[in-house]
Order: C-alpha cells, then structure tokens, then sequence
C-alpha cells in the first residue's frame, strides 16, 4: 500500500509552512494503518518551497512493484494502485502536460499524484476505488490518498499545533447511517472532500484550485440482435483480458475468489482466456450455493479449487465472533469513518508477493443500481433515485433529513430525462466509488491485489454500453459465452440470468426453462449471515453503545425513534443499527488507539 500527499502554496512566493511538513510526518503514523517499523518515506520538495510531495509505502522492493516515487523532467510522480503497463504508463502520467488526459486512456486501478515548481496533480480513474481528498487551510492547498492524513495536515496549518485533534463534522455522517457509505463527496473530516471519479485537481501557485473531468466515453447502442449484439461487447472482451494482464507477470498462480454468483464466475473466463494461471478458493458452508456451484465452474474449467468450509466439524448451535467495538474500531481506522462495520475489511499482516483477485465491480457491467431494479416504470426508476438519497429517513432528524433531500435535488432532476443514466451513475460514483475504497485499501497494505472489473479501461468500455441493456444481464452473458463457453449453462447463485428470468416461456420451450432454475439454498446455514441474524443479545450489545455513548451522534440521529423503530421493528433497521453504531465508535476517537482485548461474543444459529 502507497499514501501520499500533495501541498501547494496559493499564493507566489509564499513557501509552505513548516509545521505542514512536520504535521505530515507526523500524522501518517495515524492515518496509515500499519506498523510503523514497515513504512518507507519518499519526499520531495520545490526549489522555492511552494509545492511538495510526499510518499509513504510498506511494499517491498519487488520488480513488479513500482517506486514509491518516480522522478524526471522536473516533475515526481507517485500513484496509488497499479498500472496496466508500470514503466511506459508511468513514464506518460509523469511527462504528459495534461495529467487527466493521460490517466483517461490508461488501463489499471490507481489514483496519481505529481508535484513540479509549477504546482501539484491529482487525477482519479472512472472506478474511483484508489481515492484522492483533498482540502485547503490558510493558503495552502492539502491533497492526498488519506482522508484523515489530509485533514490533520490542513488543521495544523490552520491551528499551528503538529499533532491536532481531528474535527468530525457530525452533520455530514447521515449518509453513512442511511446506506454505510458516502452517496456524496464528504467525508467525516471537516473541510476535507473526494475528488469525483474521473477528474483531475490543480493547484498552482497565484491560481484558484481546478477540478475539472476527464475526456468522457459515448454511448454505444447495439443495432439489431445476434452478431450486431456480440459485436458491441467485443471491446469489453478486450479489454478485460487486457485487464488481467498485470496478473501475468507473477510467477505463481492467481488466487481467484470463487463464488457461484456471476462476477467471480466471469473473473474465472476472464483469467482463463487470457491464459492467466489461477486457482479458486470459496468459502461457506457445506448447503451453500456458492459452494455447490463454484465447484461447477471450477471443475467446468479444469482449475484447483479448495474449499474453505465454514464449520467443517459438522453442524453448530453458535458461531463466536469479535466483539462489535473492537471490529468497529478497527473497521473505523482502516476505513477512514467512511464504512460501516457491518463490512469485513481485512487487518494488518506482514506484506506478502502473492497476487490476488475477485470479482469485486461487476455490478458496473449489470448497469449498476439498475441490475436489482425488477420494476423499471419511470415513477419506480425515479422512486429508487430518492431512496438513494432518503434511506432510513424515519431514524434520521430533520436536519438530516434536508441534507438529503438537497443531495437528492440534481439527480432528481437528471432523472427526469434518463433515469437509467443516473442510476447507473450513481452507483459508479458512490456505491463503487466510495463503499469498496475501505476494504479495497486494506487488501492493498498485505499483498498485490488486482480488480479488473475497477480497470480505467474497463470501466470505460462497460459504462459505454447503454444501461438498460447492461440491466438485462445479456451483454454480461454474452461475455461469459465469448470468454468461456463451457461456463454459459451453469445457472448462477441466487436468481436467473435476469433476460432469461423475464422471458418466461407460456408454452414452447417451458420445460427447458425449468431445468435452467437455479438451486434452491437448503439446511439451517445455506443462508445464515451472523450479521443481519443476531439475537437480542447481541442487539443490546449496539444498542447500548449507541444510546451511552456519544451524545453528538443525536444531532444526526433520532434517538426517540431509533429506540420505538428498534423495540417495535426489531428486524426492520438491523443494516441501519450497525451503521448507528460505528459512527458512535467513530465519535468516541478510542479507534486512534490501540484496541483492548475484548471477549468474544456467540450468536446462536437460528433453527
């Protein structure tokens, strides 16, 4: 994993301070979260001291690892992520004048930061999932991949104190609580913002910062069925084994988390036709259909599979998991405040050269928000849009509430003309773009992980097919069928393929349509998720935190009707209480500091 960060003076012959510098180094002992015996630093400096950057990494010197810092032509580059190509990509983010036209045409999953005398960069991809904040603090310009590192930085120079407290702007979690991500820019830090997807930030000295977007894709519609159809996807199928092609440079096999959903299903043909050595590994319980049909399409493609059972002893009664405060606080570090702790996010492990993939993001290529939508009328696609924004309103207090509903205002609006663009968009921008940066980032800090469905180029080609098409799971057949055939007959987890669910045959072809239903989920575990199935005890556990803890958390929430929802509807806000109750961990600040052993705790498996 590589931080870095980006400051620039604003006005000319203004250097920047050096309590910046000093609270920098300071701070990324916080907001980097590892050991700080592994962490290398990088720094560079302008001759007149108006624009410097800095690098941080625990990777370690490996061929196939960049440096954390690449100097030439006056300029340092440093980028988060990967590259399809490293040297030659590299060489163009560092030398090309226009920085975001240069990140728009490459391939992988980063985020760049580039400082010269003239100024300092930053350029996000389309998937957004390598981030880029960004503040400004009594003339100096703050930018960097950590939320929490920009923030303390930009509040020492407004303070002149090198170790500051952070200052949580309260107001602004509402979205977390609602969904357990950002459906916005904010983050928990005051002052601080993400740069949107797709964009490029400047600042000079003597100029107003720019944000601007990068080039864009057109949208292509088919025309016409059969060949016109595998046509249009073509480019995507191009551009996803070229996406793999990173992972080929390592010596030993891939692992391939399998599941028997879709995504990881075409990750697999992905790897497979671009002859890409990998093996998959599942997780679950024995019933489960993601174990049952991975091991389908692990044996339809000839790979190693191992399976990883749940409770491979036999039948339980309880599962014993980490008590909620200590897997909120650590949920709340490695993620910045910007995830709820119903999420699991990886932790800290001695960095190892083993290379790993999913099949994380293939929502995008569903049509995003659009590919759980059953009803597409325009008042149910425009309906969808306000959920977005207004989630859990009921919990929620007014203020609250408006903010939402001024978040909501412009996409409402686009809606009107195309709302199965702004579904779509949104969850590229917010869904991709903001949930999986936490989790993405704590497998980065532990190994070379790869997300080809998050590559700059896929994403482009993906979001370049018209979304209702994408919605209707036919483009996403279509690949697997070009990629690998063998795999087009075994029925994924959980629904049909979504055309094949809405083309249900009266009469002709009825019984061939049944014998492609998907398997059922049997037994007490087939579906038995400890998170959402918790018993009263347990519940008391959040509850109890939440309604003693901080009391700053009821400018946000409601705390009559959270108490009523939760008594009366003990089943309804289940998702909601779990983002209740990391905020509360995140307002206490005890997740700066190193986590107590706390017990265990049984939730019982329900029969």
């Amino acid at each position: 994993m590589r931080v870095y960060l980006l400051l620039a003076a604003r006005e000319v012959r203004e250097p920047i301070p050096p309590v910046a510098l000093r609270a920098a180094r300071r701070a990324v002992g916080a907001a980097f979260p590892v050991p700080p015996d592994v962490v290398k630093a990088a720094e560079w400096t302008a001759p007149d001291g108006q624009a410097a950057l800095l690098g941080w990494s625990n990777e370690p010197d490996e061929d196939l690892l960049p440096p954390t810092m690449i100097g030439g032509s006056g300029r340092r580059l440093g980028y988060c992520g990967y590259l399809a190509e490293p040297k030659k990509d590299g060489d163009l983010l560092l030398n090309e004048d226009d920085l975001g036209a240069a990140a728009a045409g490459l391939g992988g999953v980063f985020a760049a930061y580039r400082a010269s005398e003239d100024g300092v960069e930053a350029a996000t991809s389309m998937a957004r999932v390598c981030p880029v904040y960004h503040a400004e603090a009594a003339g100096v310009r703050v930018v960097g991949s950590r939320s929490l590192l920009v923030h303390l930085v930009a509040r020492a120079v407004e303070t002149g104190v090198e170790e500051p407290e952070p200052d949580i702007a309260v107001e602004l979690l509402h979205p977390i609580i609602r969904h357990g991500f950002f459906t916005n820019d904010d983050t928990p830090f005051r002052g601080v913002r993400a740069l949107p997807a797709g964009s490029v930030l400047t600042a000079a000295p003597g100029r107003r910062t720019a944000i601007r977007p990068q080039p864009g894709t057109e949208v292509r519609r088919p025309r016409g069925k059969g060949r016109a159809q595998r046509e249009s996807v073509r480019p995507l199928a191009e551009a996803l084994v070229d996406s793999v092609a990173p992972l080929a440079r390592h010596r030993e096999p891939i692992a391939l988390s399998l599941s028997g959903g879709r995504d990881s299903r075409l990750m697999a043909a992905v790897l497979k036709a671009a002859g890409v050595p990998f093996t998959g590994s599942t997780h679950g319980f024995a019933d489960d259909p993601d174990v049952i049909l991975a091991t389908q399409v692990a044996a339809a493609l000839g790979i190693e599979h191992h399976v990883n059972l749940t409770h491979p002893e036999g039948p339980r009664e309880s599962v014993a998991v980490e008590h909620p405060f200590a897997r909120a606080a650590h949920v709340v570090r490695m993620c910045e405040g910007m995830n709820s702790a119903y999420e699991n996010v990886g932790r800290f492990r001695p960095y190892r050269m083993v290379p790993a993939t999913s099949g994380s993001g293939g929502e995008t290529l569903r049509g995003g928000f659009l590919y759980d939508q059953d009803d597409i009328s325009p008042e149910k696609l425009k309906k969808r849009v306000h959920l977005i924004f207004h989630a859990a309103g009921p919990l929620l207090t007014a203020d609250a509430n408006a903010l939402a509903a001024a978040g909501h205002r412009p996409w409402a609006e686009l809606a009107e003309t195309d709302a199965f663009d702004v579904l779509d968009k949104l969850y590229l921008y917010y869904r991709t773009g903001r949930w999986i940066v936490g989790s993405h980032s704590a497998t980065l800090m532990n190994s070379p992980y790869y997300h080809p469905f998050f590559d700059n180029r896929v994403v482009r080609e993906a979001t370049a097919l018209e979304p209702r098409w994408r919605r209707s799971e036919y483009p996403f057949y279509l690949l697997i069928r070009e990629l690998a055939p063998q795999l087009a007959e075994i029925q994924p987890e959980g629904k049909r393929w979504r055309f094949d669910r809405e083309r249900k045959p009266r009469l002709v072809g009825r019984r061939a349509w049944r014998a492609r239903a998907v398997p059922p989920a049997r037994g007490r575990t087939a579906a038995f998720n400890w998170r959402v199935s918790y018993d009263e005890g347990f519940r008391g556990l959040l509850l109890d935190q939440i309604l003693d803890g901080p009391q700053s958390l009821f400018d946000v929430v409601d705390r009559e009707a959270l108490t009523t929802g939760v008594r009366e509807h003990p089943k309804r806000w289940v998702k909601q209480l779990w983002h209740i109750y990391t905020m509360s961990v995140l307002l206490t600040g005890e997740w700066r500091t190193p986590s107590t052993d706390l017990p265990k705790v049984e939730i019982p498996i329900p029969r």
